[in-house]
């Protein structure tokens, strides 16, 4: 573009904006006026990149080009590196719940097989007892849970007390 052909602006900056301004054109060793012109020409480039960065993300394989598209590949990045953890996390928990289940049918098999049926006659006072005992029992784990003491209880003994390491 020739000199000719450029057509001049006038503009207000605040104090604040002068200075910054000043500075970047110093920093670039450039004028003010070219300064202003090049923060235009970038401002505009990044825009149009912006506007492209969800149409053409790129081939699979190819490194991304320009600053949104960089900066979008390292957040997926980030994203994928979390997500990954998260379903480490989740697949321990999984095995945790599965031993527990196991755990618990046995039990419950155990309880059948050593367990004589309750006669018809004694059911209601069966199931009264049950009731009670089982309240007791949902408070006393209710506190135990509140306590902290089931985080490390659950599947992590050998019998005495004593924390075992589960691989």
């Amino acid at each position: 573009m020739t000199n000719a052909m450029k057509q001049p602006i006038r503009t207000h900056l605040s104090a604040e904006e002068q200075e910054r301004l000043g500075q970047e054109a110093a920093t670039r060793g450039i004028s003010v006026s070219q300064c202003i012109r090049e923060c235009l020409r970038e401002y505009f480039a990044l825009r149009a990149e912006v506007a492209t960065a969800f149409d053409a993300p790129g081939r699979p394989g190819e490194p991304p080009t320009g600053l949104i598209h960089t900066l979008l590949a390292r957040t997926e990045g980030r994203l994928v590196a979390t997500l990954e953890r998260c379903e480490d996390a989740v697949g321990r928990a999984r095995a945790d719940v599965n031993v527990i289940q196991s755990m618990l049918d046995n039990l419950a098999f155990l309880y059948l097989v050593h367990t004589p049926e309750v006669q018809r006659a004694q059911r209601d006072a069966a199931l009264a007892s049950g009731t009670r005992r089982h309240a007791s029992w949902r408070r006393a784990v209710a506190r135990t849970a509140r306590d902290g003491w089931l985080d490390g209880a659950l599947g992590r003994t050998d019998g005495t007390g004593r924390g075992v390491r589960v691989s």
